[in-house]
């Protein structure tokens, strides 16, 4: 029996008992077993492979007895294989047995399932909670829901710092009690969409999502990736819904080498993240994946195809310079990156600084002598910078030695 066969053998149950592993193409079964086993008893071990030529492809699922085996397997994210010298990325794999087509994605952000619902007797206090399963890590939330159809309990929401003492928890507590982990409210209403009970027009997060079928909104950020054609939509999905915030990913162009794929985030900071975890790591091994932001990527290629013809960049006059001319700017109908404008500017030699007006679209490029500030006026003026046009004009301050030292920030 193939490992690809028999990897759709292993138990779903306990819930997030199974990790996904990125490791090396020549790591074998036995030497992950031996470097998990610590953590826990492992079911099973599966390294999938080509079924052409047998070789692994450089993932491998570890399934464990307990939730926290698993959650200790975790930790292992970032280590060294013995016997390799590169280190394997790890996280929980929840729904490798899923139909293809299904909407909910297939890895889980372990952050979101802290909590766990217990069915207790009534007469439960939430302090005397507190202390019962304090004794499986500590506990930084209880709440208690009575049930309107039976009197005699209720139902609690407990709360861990960590995913592990969540798995303890549940492992631990009183059977009576029922524990399961908490769904996270996103997955929630996910599948009350899928049933139909919200409306087609409620936000409907699945990871066939496209930019055509989802547009952003204010605050969205997006992140361009550029990756091996290995990878299909489904796994890009699963790996960067590892960070929060995930909104959707798409694939946006396919060539015989690479994969270009859209992903949005619904802040920055979550995007961020997730540019902090996943830009550089080498997946499939020895293929590296490029992630950036949108507007970034934007300016590079602008860079590319419309500064080069003023020349290559030159180095910028120190700040102790005084200028001895100001351009003044307008980006219209709104400002790109002051990184960018500087790129700009400094193509005309003795630039010392552009900076932007705060809040506002207009803002001024010092020089150092006349000759470069009259060039960069007279050739960026009117020059198109992606989606900004810009507006370059002489600044009426710059003759006399006390109007340079005016000046601005």
């Amino acid at each position: 029996m193939s490992d690809v066969n028999r990897a759709k053998e292993i138990s779903e149950e306990p819930p997030m008992s199974r990790l996904f592993v990125i490791c090396g193409k020549q790591i074998t079964k036995e030497q992950l077993i031996k470097h998990f086993e610590p953590d826990g008893t492992i079911e099973e071990c599966v390294v999938i492979t080509d079924r052409k030529t047998g070789q692994g492809k450089g993932v491998a699922y570890v399934k464990f007895t307990k939730t926290s085996s698993a959650a200790r397997g975790l930790r292992k994210n970032g280590t060294v294989v013995e016997g390799d010298t590169r280190p394997i990325k790890v996280m929980i794999s929840a729904s490798y047995n899923r139909d293809k087509n299904s909407d909910t994605s297939a890895d889980v952000n372990e952050n979101q399932f802290l909590r766990l619902f217990a069915i207790v007797p009534s007469n439960r206090t939430e302090e005397q909670l507190k202390e019962e399963f304090g004794m499986h890590g500590t506990v930084t939330q209880v709440r208690l829901v009575p049930d309107k159809k039976n009197d005699k309990q209720c139902a609690a929401y407990i709360k861990f710092p960590t995913f592990l003492e969540t798995a303890l928890a549940i492992e631990n507590c009183n059977p009576q009690y029922k524990a399961k982990f908490c769904v996270p409210r996103s997955k929630l209403q996910q599948e009350r969409e899928q049933k139909g009970q919200l409306s087609p027009d409620t936000f409907n997060r699945k990871r066939a999502h496209s930019p055509d079928r989802l547009s952003t909104v204010r605050g969205d950020t997006k992140l361009v990736v550029i990756c091996s054609n290995q990878l299909n939509q489904d796994r890009l999905w699963r790996l960067f819904d590892i960070c929060p915030g995930m909104k959707y990913c798409s694939i946006i162009t396919a060539s015989e080498i690479n994969i270009t794929a859209a992903v949005v985030y619904s802040s920055r900071q979550e995007a961020q993240r997730a540019v902090d975890k996943i830009h550089g790591l080498e997946y499939p091994l020895g293929e590296r994946i490029i992630v950036r932001f949108e507007e970034e990527l934007k300016e590079e290629l602008i860079t590319k195809d419309t500064l080069t013809q003023f020349g290559p960049p030159k180095p910028l006059v120190p700040d102790a310079v005084q200028f001895v001319k100001k351009a003044f700017f307008i980006c219209m109908p709104e400002a790109v990156s002051v990184k960018l404008l500087t790129d700009a500017f400094c193509r005309f030699g003795d630039l010392i600084k552009v900076y932007l007006v705060p809040g506002k679209r207009h803002g001024y490029a010092e020089f150092a002598s006349d000759v470069a500030a009259n060039r960069a006026i007279q050739q960026l003026h009117g020059m198109q910078l992606g989606d900004c046009r810009l507006k370059v004009l002489e600044c009426a301050e710059y003759t006399g030695d006390q109007k340079r030292n005016r000046m601005e920030h």
